[in-house]
């Protein structure tokens, strides 16, 4: 039967794909030839760094290849630092590696995108050269130093042969997606101030918020590789940030502006339609003026105390995005402040931390106390896999094809060894003989699907292959040392399922509770505006990495919209405490900060509770006091809606069904490997 090639290696279908694949075989070639011509130890090491930074982009591999060599120094210099200190006792040299295997996981997880890669090779460079030297009479400097040589080899020859002729980072599309969005959100803003009654636009706005969040979490790769383009990273976010406070800002704005008197509406049609002309304006890039937008407020000023406020929110994001757009499409954008603060994943940071801990123990447990040589292998294998996915969402299918293809690396290994290269009688022909092997694995390499397999066949053949090595090899120790890594791999791989396992669901129960916790911590210190600010800033980051999880899910994107109006509404209530403390409905707003302060065990409680303050509130009969009153009838809403976002241990039905529905976002891991 004929088998099309495409079919085993999909990257054949794409020109592209092709000619990396063919860059990437090239790459590794020359660089294990390199190391082999200067006798540095373990050339094949030379090999692998150009595997592990092959990216499709000449700005993601220059990144890629930065981490690659500070992470190489740094794991170097701990496992020399770690041998010194221990003495080289093993069980003192093992614990002590154990504990450092723990921190470059956590570490891993508190970094994002190629930095987190640079905290995973910091430890795994660590274990490579702890575990084959502990024990034997190596010497671990010398060992580190060929490392690192080889590892300067390698980029080399990336750079050299990939990274000269790889496309460039698509930065320059960057502004025009960024102004897709822009244009999309004004004119979302502008049909929900239309008049009669409109479509539900809640789907409409699930997928703005949803296009914000995979913009947020794919720019910086975007950007990499350049400072200039790098510059605009935050006066960017600046842009996300004031656009994700209009979606979430409008429904309230369009409530009220139904509430005015018919003699408004000329003006509201005028603000709508000034919107309209600001979206076609920004989309012919022509700037981003806000004055007619400004005219047509001012017009509708005083008609109503609650739409005032709401319209003062509309001002200052709108103000918000217009600024952070010029800045962004400025030829040398300024610097600016952070609207959204990183805030890590603690929960998860911990989990890696001690998954770090827990798998390099179990298997160093396991070498010590049976002294059988071979598992310095097996813990070899599971420490390296276990901080290579330490950061990923979802590192069990990506593992899956990493076990497929370290298992096909060694059976082909074997092979090689025992039957190809005791008959080659020289080194570079024996590495001219495993090229169509490498390039074959490289070829896999460059298509997505298929590039976790690719990247574990040519490493572990590399390894065990060991294609520049002519020296005779006993089957049954090859044999040995192949299996005691591939049980490695399947140890890490089971903590990761089973252990102390880590999925994209996982990682949205820790940001749900994240933002619950940034909620609470908001009304304690919304009297203090430049905190409140700063809280607010970290809930944004906060739920644009939920949402980027999640997608357009209905119940998520729905609740986190509610936490951002909720957070502006703390944040305001905040405000009028420390500008008028002694207005009457100071003491009903300070109870409801009070209130919600603290894990919500019962939001539709704290709802009731909020709109009885409300209520209180109303009592007073002043102008001053309806907008205060409004704002806790707004939270209470929220609470009441959104129960089971806002819930500090949601339900177990309302967790099996979201872990139930299929999420279309959901990815290997926002975070590249």
């Amino acid at each position: 039967m004929h088998i099309q090639p495409f079919l085993l290696f999909p990257a054949l279908r794409h020109p592209a794909s092709r000619s990396f694949a063919l860059r990437l075989a090239a790459a590794s070639i020359l660089a294990m030839a390199t190391a082999t011509a200067f006798s540095i130890a373990n050339p094949w090491w030379a090999a692998m760094a150009v595997w592990m930074i092959g990216q499709p982009t000449r700005g993601l591999l220059l990144e890629r290849s930065l981490m690659q060599l500070l992470g190489t120094l740094a794991g170097g210099l701990a496992a020399v630092g770690l041998t010194a200190l221990t003495g080289g006792a093993p069980a003192l040299l093992l614990t002590a590696l154990c504990v450092w295997m723990g921190l470059c996981c956590g570490a891993s997880n508190l970094l994002r995108h190629q930095r987190a890669y640079g905290a995973a090779l910091c430890g795994l460079t660590t274990a490579v050269i702890v575990v084959l030297t502990a024990g034997t009479p190596l010497d671990t400097a010398a060992f580190a130093a060929a490392r690192v040589l080889d590892n300067m080899i390698g980029i080399a020859a990336s750079l050299l042969v990939i990274a000269l002729w790889n496309p460039p980072s698509p930065a320059t599309a960057l502004l025009e997606k960024t102004r897709g969005l822009l244009c999309a959100t004004v004119g979302h803003a502008a049909r929900l101030l239309g008049p009669g009654q409109i479509p539900d636009t809640a789907p409409g706005a699930r997928r703005l918020v949803a296009a914000l969040a995979e913009l947020e979490a794919t720019a910086e790769d975007a950007t990499a590789g350049s400072l200039s383009q790098r510059r605009r990273l935050k006066p960017m976010r600046g842009l996300l940030a004031g656009l994700l406070d209009l979606i979430a800002i409008m429904p309230a704005l369009r409530q009220h502006a139904r509430a005015l008197a018919p003699s408004h509406a000329e003006d509201l049609e005028q603000l709508r339609a000034s919107l309209d002309d600001l979206a076609e304006t920004i989309q012919a890039g022509r700037g981003s003026s806000l004055a007619i937008v400004r005219t047509a407020t001012r017009r509708l000023r005083g008609a109503d105390p609650l739409f005032d406020t709401c319209l003062d929110e509309f001002e200052q994001a709108l103000a918000t995005i217009a600024a952070s757009y010029r800045n962004m499409a400025a030829t040398l954008p300024e610097p600016a402040p952070s609207p959204t603060i990183i805030h890590p994943d603690i929960a998860g940071v911990r989990v890696a931390a001690w998954r770090g801990v827990a798998i390099s123990a179990l298997a160093a447990g396991a070498w010590l106390a049976s002294g059988w040589e071979p598992l310095r292998y097996l813990m070899l294998g599971a420490c390296i896999f276990t901080a290579l996915f330490a950061s990923v969402d979802e590192p069990v299918p990506l593992m899956r094809r990493v076990l497929a293809g370290a298992t096909a690396a060694a059976v082909a290994a074997f092979a090689w060894r025992v039957g190809v290269a005791p008959v080659v009688p020289h080194p570079w022909l024996s590495l001219a003989l495993a090229s169509p092997l490498i390039l074959a694995a490289a070829t896999a390499q460059a298509h997505r699907g298929t590039a976790f397999i690719g990247l574990a066949f040519n490493m572990l053949f590399a390894v065990l292959a060991q294609p520049v090595n002519t020296e005779p090899a006993e089957p049954m120790a090859l044999l040995t040392v192949e299996l005691m890594l591939l049980a490695g791999i399947a140890c890490s791989y089971a903590a990761y399922r089973w252990l102390i396992p880590m999925t994209t669901l996982r990682r949205r129960r820790h940001l749900h509770h994240a933002i619950r916790a940034e909620i609470a911590t908001l009304a304690q210190r919304a009297d203090t505006p430049a905190r409140a600010a700063r809280h607010l800033a970290r809930l944004r980051f906060l739920i644009l990495a939920l949402i980027a999880r999640s997608g357009t899910e209905t119940a998520t994107a729905d609740g986190a919209l509610a936490a951002l109006s909720l957070g502006h509404a703390l944040a305001r209530m905040g405000h009028l405490l420390d500008r008028r403390p002694d207005a009457q409905e100071a003491p009903w707003i300070g109870q409801a900060l009070h209130a919600i302060s603290k894990p919500l065990a019962v939001p539709h409680d704290a709802g009731a509770t909020l709109q009885n303050y409300a209520n209180r509130a109303r009592k007073g009969n002043t102008s001053a006091a309806v907008p205060a009153a409004r704002w806790l009838e707004e939270a209470a809403e929220h609470l009441t809606e959104h129960t089971a976002f806002f819930r500090s241990q949601p339900a177990r039905a309302w967790a099996q069904r979201v872990e139930d529905r299929p999420s279309s976002h959901a990815r290997d891991g926002r975070k590249r490997v």
